[in-house]
């Protein structure tokens, strides 16, 4: 019998190098990766967008409120009151820093929590999740401050002749602490705010929430001009804009009248703080469900 051929022996696997240990991933790295990238979006990709919907508005009410109105009217200022533009121009900022902060969250946020749900890349990324949700934080709070650089020389420099409103960067340091915390503030609520909006129900947003927001927030006068309406007076404390309104009324015209600043600074910071605790928690049960 004959032999059976014998096959030719396989060669043997060529042996490998142990891998070296993979890098830990840095969780700060990754946090600052979100905020650059939402900033990127806004910011190069969206800037016409992004100009529009901080400029447009105030710019409008500026116009009408602060050189229509006082043109056509001998009313423009009251006996012994300031200007219509002086008690504009916090107002004006208190509205820009209320649009940036809330609309630069929310309308992100609605859209990404629903189907198909595009958040999932970053809740994929090895990061707690709640950095997930606070970089958005992040991204609106940056938002609203570039807002209010980009509107106080509106609300400075566009006025009726004589009619330039009083105010004054000499208290920058309470300035820049309430922008700060309204930034922080509007952002909060934006976050909060986009986890509970459904894309059907953005016309609430803005016809139920930042509408009387605005027009009870003491943007228009100032909380003192209410004794007449003490009711009015006493509801509208409930609205987070009329500190916003009142604190930075207090900085840039610190001799008009306005709210104590021992109710607006431990209102802001405490609120700030609440809110932001509230919006990460309805986002960690939004992005989770």
């Amino acid at each position: 019998m004959s032999a059976s051929p014998t096959l030719p022996a396989l060669p043997a696997p060529a042996a490998h190098a142990p891998a070296g240990p993979v890098p830990p991933v840095r969780a700060g790295r990754v946090f600052a990766a979100f905020v650059a990238r939402d900033l990127r979006v806004v910011f190069r990709k969206q800037p016409v967008s992004f100009l529009t919907r901080v400029l447009v508005e105030p710019l409008t009410r500026i116009f009408v409120f602060s050189y229509v109105l006082p043109a056509v009217s001998a009313a423009g200022q009251r006996s012994g009151g300031p200007a219509v533009s002086t008690v504009l121009a916090p107002g004006m900022l208190a509205t820009t820093i209320l649009f940036a902060g809330i609309l630069g969250v929310s309308m992100p946020m609605i859209t990404e929590l629903t189907y198909p749900k595009t958040i999932q890349d970053r809740l994929l990324t090895p990061v707690p999740l709640w950095s997930v949700g606070a970089a958005r934080l992040v991204s609106g709070t940056v938002q609203a401050l570039v807002s209010v650089l980009l509107v106080l020389p509106v609300v400075m420099f566009v006025h009726a002749p004589g009619q330039a409103p009083d105010i004054g960067l000499s208290h920058w340091p309470l300035l820049l602490a309430v922008v700060l915390c309204g930034a922080v503030l509007a952002s909060a609520i934006g976050l909060w705010l986009g986890t509970a909006v459904q894309p059907s129900q953005v016309n609430v947003l803005f016809g139920l929430v930042m509408m009387p927001m605005m027009m009870l927030g003491c943007v228009y006068y100032p909380w003192a001009s209410l004794e007449a309406l003490p009711w009015l007076r006493d509801l509208v404390l409930l609205n987070p804009v009329v500190y916003v309104s009142e604190g930075l009324r207090a900085a840039l015209s610190p001799a008009a009248a306005h709210l104590s600043l021992w109710a607006v600074l431990p209102v802001l910071v405490a609120g700030s703080a609440l809110v932001c605790v509230l919006g990460l928690r309805a986002f960690r049960r939004a992005a989770l469900d």
